[in-house]
């Protein structure tokens, strides 16, 4: 259901549609995204299968839901974000992020491997994802446009995508991290950190600057870079 559908409810029917995607996001987190049915979330949230439908019409889209949540997230800490150094700004802004995401933490695992199946509707990469991809790329752009040392205006694209692919990778490391308290994903975000730092001047020396545009044309269209709304896309097609 769109967020404009969801305005839209009463406030008894947003309660038991939040409480249907809770029931989903634990029993995906505790029994698996592939084995756990429709049927078994309904009767888990106390609904019929028939109302459990008229919210979300099959488990990808409980799945998008998900999704959405975490860019407005996204969009919430980026705003939040002082002033200061791309670095700064990204170290801190995945700080926040993997603070936001740890109580999804065994959701998101569970749902890995249809967020990385590209003939998925819960795919991250796919058509379905393609809102959540153009609002974290949009995040981006203000992340970099807005920071101390924010580069030329035409370089400013090219860091954005460049950063949302790096969130990324480090979600699916943190994912993957079994170490106490995180302690490698802690390091391997310091160590990104003065990497980011270190390279950053570097934009200024056309070798470089041209090395990161055509990594980015080469991973930007998996990215969503250049995808339009689709209210645009709409209208283009008339």
């Amino acid at each position: 259901m769109k967020s404009s559908e969801t305005g839209q409810l009463t406030q008894k029917a947003v309660l038991t549609r939040q409480r249907i995607l809770d029931t989903a996001l634990q029993l995906f987190a505790t029994k698996g995204y592939d084995q756990t049915t429709m049927r078994e979330i309904a009767a888990a949230a106390g609904c019929s299968l028939g109302l459990t439908y008229r919210y979300f019409v099959s488990k990808e889209d409980l799945v998008l839901e998900l999704y959405r949540w975490l860019v407005v997230q996204l969009e919430e800490q980026v705003s939040l974000l002082p002033a200061a150094s791309i670095a700064d700004r990204f170290h801190r802004l995945m700080q926040a992020l993997l603070v936001v995401m740890t109580p999804h933490r065994l959701t998101l695992v569970a749902l890995s491997g249809a967020a990385l199946n590209p003939l998925s509707r819960a795919g991250i990469f796919g058509a379905e994802g393609a809102e959540v991809r153009r609002r974290a790329q949009a995040s981006y752009h203000v992340l970099v446009s807005r920071a101390r040392d924010a580069p030329r205006a035409s370089q400013v694209d090219d860091l954005a995508t460049l950063l949302y692919g790096l969130q990324l990778a480090l979600v699916l490391f943190w994912l993957q991290d079994l170490s106490t308290q995180a302690h490698q994903t802690e390091e391997l975000l310091r160590f990104v950190h003065d990497l980011l730092g270190r390279l950053r001047p570097l934009l200024r020396l056309p070798w470089a600057a041209q090395l990161v545009t055509r990594f980015v044309q080469i991973v930007g269209p998996l990215l969503g870079q250049g995808e339009q709304p689709a209210q645009t896309r709409d209208r283009d097609e008339t």
